[in-house]
């Protein structure tokens, strides 16, 4: 069985609003293999995440899981922002090592 963790990468330096993340939620609303997906978000160095734009991520119903990853503690804020939403999905959580983000997505997703 494939892999199914889809990795976004959110824009550098960039506002996200509700717009733009409904954009990157389109990708993930028809998973290829019709089961749920694992979702690694790379926050690295994003500017700001509007309330909307969290919202949006939260009702995302496709995911199984979200790892938010980033390096900084800027990063760490606006992940824990983004987490403040209710993910109807399934868990969420936040890492600064990609390693450890998809190895808690295979156990917390259960994705091979």
């Amino acid at each position: 069985m494939q892999e199914q963790i889809v990795r976004i990468v959110l824009p550098r330096d960039q506002h996200l609003d509700e717009r733009s993340a409904q954009r990157l939620a389109a990708h993930l609303q028809a998973p290829r293999s019709g089961s749920p997906i694992a979702v690694l978000m790379d926050v690295t160095d994003v500017a700001s995440v509007s309330r909307a734009a969290r919202t949006v991520f939260s009702n995302v119903s496709t995911v199984a899981a979200w790892a938010l990853l980033g390096r900084t503690p800027v990063d760490r804020i606006l992940a824990h922002f983004i987490l403040g939403g209710d993910f109807k999905s399934g868990p969420a959580s936040y890492f600064t090592s990609e390693p450890e983000a998809v190895e808690w997505l295979k156990e917390n997703a259960h994705v091979h």
